[in-house]
């Protein structure tokens, strides 16, 4: 794939390496595409929660973190035992 990235882009990811911050301007490019992969499936889960709010499916927040305590409580308690 070749791309013809806008010259500002260009200088930043240019300046990425030349910092050391990545070994290659690929290595900067592919970890720019890996945060716009996790914000886009950010937003996709983000959607999912919106429809099932709407559709009256929540958890009461007191149960939910009443629950995990309840399990930390359990994990620690065996490892207490161990």
């Amino acid at each position: 794939m070749n791309l013809n990235l806008p010259s500002e882009v260009n200088d930043f990811v240019k300046g990425l390496v030349s910092q050391g911050r990545y070994n290659t301007e690929e290595d900067a490019i592919v970890e720019g595409i890996k945060l716009l992969m996790g914000r886009e499936q950010l937003r996709g889960e983000i959607r999912k929660g919106v429809k099932q709010l709407d559709a009256g499916e929540f958890y009461d927040e007191e149960a939910v973190f009443n629950e995990v305590n309840a399990e930390i409580d359990k994990v620690e308690a065996e490892q207490q035992g161990s």
